[in-house]
């Protein structure tokens, strides 16, 4: 009887963790990683770590130590106790994936780059634009970088880029896209038959996209979508560059 009244609350507080997970994949997916960056930033293996430790932590926990016999209070105290830690265990781990958010959709040439909250040194933030030197705390901007203003500053980004740093996750380069940007944009981008020839769905997805947004082929260009974890494809209007979505496509 011990055990089956263990096993009760465990599951009581295995769906009210269940529940509190559900809010919490609200906030991460549909705030901080949208569409596709809960792939390309690694936004699904760190809110999955998170909350896999959360859904076993604390039912586990009760598991260990509901008992009847024990004083109500002191039964009390100890699930009071573990709904403690395992919500400081859960706010640990939103700090860590929010820390790990992308901010900006930053293009550069022929491609566009994730940079992450993490990837940005505060320090650095200060010499930024001042439009730039608050990160945005929900959704992904795109933004362009300027080019070199001098031979030392190219030297330094040819530096900073063997370092393993380029120069889209320099903050004193970020700018506004601008007309040389779209050139850039129009004159690089792909087009749908490049892209499907490099899909490997058969073009599935690209359909998909284009039929969602009402275009043709003729319609649309892609350039990629560098990251750490993963490569993708932006794809843009080619009337105007806006995002029509994302293709889990390499294009370069």
């Amino acid at each position: 009887m011990q055990w089956k009244d263990r096993g009760l609350a465990a599951g009581v507080h295995f769906i009210g963790s269940g529940l509190i997970a559900l809010l919490a994949a609200w906030l991460v997916f549909g705030i901080w990683f949208p569409h596709p960056y809960r792939h390309v930033s690694g936004g699904l293996e760190l809110f999955g770590l998170v909350v896999s430790v959360d859904l076993l932590l604390g039912p586990v926990l009760t598991l260990c130590v509901f008992n009847r016999a024990k004083p109500r209070r002191e039964l009390f105290l100890d699930l009071s106790v573990i709904v403690l830690l395992q919500m400081a265990a859960l706010a640990y781990g939103l700090v860590t994936v929010f820390q790990a958010r992308p901010v900006y959709l930053v293009h550069e040439v022929d491609r566009f780059q994730v940079v992450t909250a993490a990837d940005v040194d505060p320090l650095e933030l200060a010499k930024a634009a001042p439009e730039f030197q608050k990160l945005p705390l929900h959704g992904v901007r795109m933004i362009g970088v300027r080019k070199s203003q001098s031979l030392d500053e190219m030297m330094k980004s040819v530096e900073s880029a063997l370092a393993g740093k380029d120069v889209a996750r320099m903050p004193e380069r970020w700018q506004v896209l601008d007309a040389a940007h779209q050139a850039q944009m129009q004159e690089r981008g792909r087009d749908a038959a490049f892209l499907r020839s490099r899909a490997t769905d058969g073009g599935a997805a690209l359909d998909g996209l284009l039929a969602q947004a009402g275009l043709n082929a003729a319609e649309v260009i892609g350039l990629p979508l560098v990251s750490r974890r993963s490569d993708w494809t932006v794809l843009l209007k080619r009337s105007d560059l806006s995002i029509v979505g994302y293709l889990p496509i390499e294009s370069f």
